[in-house]
């Protein structure tokens, strides 16, 4: 197929919501992945830019009757000089010189991020991964704090997450062998913080209720080292075979992948009896992702569809989400067996996190919060406390932004009242300390 044919079907389907930029750009039918992944990405951030050339120069109109029987790249090169012109009157509006300042702020100043690699301890460890690196000519460094100014072909552990490592931005990792054999997984360090904190034991039983496309899953899969069983839970079917795929390509054996919502499975279902452990990831606003390729889909659908992005709307959107997210929390706590259930989200507005926290507080008996030495303890950024009426709450969740050199999240980790009591101020829950103690060993 023509390679601009192609790129133009894969916004097609983007726009139908039909895959995401990565699976449609890396498929096995795209001979030229690398190109096809750059031409969409830069297509997407510039597509005002296009629109607004394509619509002052009359480009549709003129070359209506060449457009629907010749190629389009010919008729774009016929119109050059034209459309070149146009850019250069839409900078002088604009009062700009380059094209680059013509694009959302949003692209333009994005932050960027390390190079986070989670290594997969059910196919190989830490130590090896590392070792393959500085055959390659990686360095290892032993400052882990300082991430702003991480060089080339430097590599690091990360100071929270012993299974992680920190590579230079930007590094492509997708055609790499320890990538393709799923030895290494690409996660962001802030996602990496729900199934850490959740620490399920050996052979326990785990409800991943929003599971795909299974990055999670397949990190509370290593921490039971295959032991066990854990449930993953997905609406959409395609995102559920997504899963199946990644969690089979990382080696985990103790995963049943299950299409439906948590929210219709029975609490009270013998299947689920043992159930201790729940991560609930639920649908969010996306808002402390950082570069995050789906923003561009999702401003491409907005045009498409003319959507209202009024502050409203934006308002509604939250209120929502938040209504969902409360309504998940309180149907995990219904799993008679559950005692440590971990709540996450990518956003960093206080109504999808401390306020649903709050809400959901109020109407069980059951759980609260984890204390913060439950709740990886080292980590400095936590709740907003204006959020409630004391400290003492706040510091019990967590908080990440892009200024932590990763994408913007937040976690909360329920455990049932009855154990806290009991156990008061020493937890015999798996805590980070343990997941620690057990990495060093490997």
């Amino acid at each position: 197929m023509n390679f601009y044919k192609q790129a133009a079907d894969i916004l097609t389907k983007l726009s139908a919501r039909e895959g995401s930029i990565k699976s449609l750009t890396l498929a096995n039918t795209v001979k030229e992945k690398k190109k096809m992944y750059a031409l969409i990405c830069e297509t997407l951030k510039y597509k005002d830019v296009i629109n607004k050339i394509i619509d002052n120069s009359k480009l549709l109109k003129v070359e209506k009757q060449n457009l629907s029987d010749g190629p389009y790249k010919i008729a774009i090169m016929r119109n050059e000089i034209i459309l070149r012109a146009e850019l250069v009157k839409l900078k002088i509006k604009s009062k700009v010189k380059n094209n680059e300042d013509l694009i959302s702020s949003d692209y333009r100043n994005a932050v960027v991020l390390p190079r986070y690699v989670r290594v997969n301890t059910l196919k190989t460890t830490v130590k090896k991964v590392i070792e393959h690196f500085q055959l390659e000519g990686y360095v290892l460094e032993e400052s882990i704090k300082v991430l702003s100014d991480i060089s080339t072909r430097t590599i690091r552990k990360d100071f929270h997450l012993l299974d992680l490592l920190i590579l230079p931005p930007k590094t492509d990792l997708h055609d790499h062998p320890l990538y393709l054999s799923g030895e290494i997984i690409l996660q962001d360090k802030a996602s990496c913080f729900p199934a850490y904190i959740c620490s399920p034991q050996i052979d326990s039983h785990v409800i991943d209720a929003c599971a795909a496309p299974g990055n999670k899953t397949s990190h509370l899969s290593a921490i039971m080292k295959n032991t066990g069983k854990i449930w993953a839970f997905d609406l959409d079917k395609k995102r559920l075979k997504l899963l199946e795929k990644l969690t089979q390509k990382a080696g985990c054996k103790n995963i049943e992948a299950v299409h439906g919502s948590f929210l219709d499975v029975d609490p009270l279902d013998e299947r689920y009896s043992k159930v201790e452990y729940i991560l609930l990831d639920p649908s969010c606003s996306g808002s402390g992702i950082v570069n995050r390729l789906d923003k561009l889909v999702d401003a491409f659908e907005q045009e498409t569809d003319q959507s209202d992005t009024s502050q409203n709307s934006q308002d509604l959107r939250l209120k929502n989400l938040s209504e969902f997210q409360e309504k998940i929390i309180l149907h995990a706590f219904k799993f008679p067996s559950a005692k440590r259930i971990v709540y996450s989200t990518c956003s960093i507005h206080p109504q999808e996190n401390e306020q649903v926290i709050q809400r959901v507080l109020k109407q069980t008996e059951t759980f609260l919060l984890a204390n913060r030495n439950d709740v990886v303890p080292t980590w400095d950024r936590r709740g907003i406390s204006s959020e409630f009426n004391d400290e003492e709450t706040a510091v019990k969740l967590i908080r990440t932004l892009p200024e932590d050199f990763m994408n913007g999240f937040f976690v909360a980790c329920f455990i049932r009242v009855s154990e806290n009591e009991v156990n008061d101020n020493t937890s015999n829950l798996v805590t980070s300390t343990n997941i620690t103690n057990d990495l060093t060993n490997r």
